[in-house]
């Protein structure tokens, strides 16, 4: 075998072992870095490079992380407006009127079948702190869902508190604070929510966002309706670009809301 055979036959064999050791020490596991989102929540962000960061709708903050196709919005009702609320329980909604409802975890989430899309809305009802987080991966939904924190001062104590997916429930049962249109406890599926109570009808689960039990459905006409057991029933009919509330349009004044 002359000299050129030789050369080749070790490039050959180098690339080959170079190959090897590059797969072999290559991890698909998504590394993940912990970020503050309002003053009292912070969640596991994907590390990227490929991330931004905007402020829409009246004050919702938006991180769009194009590397690992996610999308998180939060808000904290004490310390923005109300519009910016409203804002946000109409994004929600108009992601689940096209998907179907599963769960993740303890969780209840909602997946759009036709863009592969995942979408959960969770929250805390103590710290007031929304957060709609979206993307492709159930894995990392799941992994972001349950590393969210919250901090909060706990007068009866006098200390500042971290709730996370094992004690927030019992903390948000007891804790002496007002509601204020937040998001879903993120360690609680609906139905865990719904069966707390012994009146709450068939179908209906709890929604932090709207402080009350809510069932959401599309009837057979099309029309997407969001029924409160204690508050507005809504429709929207989405065809004729149409709102009504408790069977009343009023399409002009819901849409100065979104303008």
């Amino acid at each position: 075998m002359d000299l050129r055979r030789i050369l080749l036959v070790l490039l050959v064999i180098a690339v080959v072992l170079s190959s090897s050791f590059f797969f072999l020490n290559y991890d698909e596991t998504i590394k993940y870095t912990r970020v503050g989102l309002t003053n009292s929540s912070s969640i596991d962000m994907p590390i990227s490079d490929q991330s931004t960061n905007a402020v829409i709708k009246n004050g919702i903050y938006l991180i769009n992380d194009t590397q690992h196709d996610l999308t998180v919005m939060y808000f904290n009702s004490a310390q923005g407006n109300q519009v910016a609320a409203v804002e946000l329980e109409y994004i929600r909604n108009d992601f689940i009127a096209n998907s179907v409802q599963e769960t993740l975890g303890n969780q209840t989430i909602w997946h759009n079948e036709e863009n592969g899309t995942y979408m959960a809305f969770i929250g805390n009802h103590v710290t007031h702190d929304n957060i709609l987080i979206i993307c492709k991966d159930p894995e990392m939904l799941e992994h972001m869902i349950g590393s969210v924190k919250y901090q909060f001062f706990n007068e009866e104590t006098n200390t500042t508190e971290t709730m996370t997916g094992e004690n927030q429930t019992a903390v948000n049962d007891t804790a002496n604070q007002s509601v204020v249109n937040t998001g879903i406890d993120s360690t609680s599926s609906a139905s865990d929510q719904s069966s707390s109570s012994n009146n709450v009808p068939a179908g209906y689960y709890w929604s932090g966002q709207d402080s009350d039990y809510i069932k959401e459905y599309t009837d057979s006409k099309g029309l997407y309706h969001i029924d409160r057991l204690h508050g507005d029933d809504e429709i929207i009919d989405k065809v004729n670009n149409k709102h009504y509330t408790n069977g009343v349009e009023d399409t002009e004044a819901f849409n100065k809301d979104f303008n």
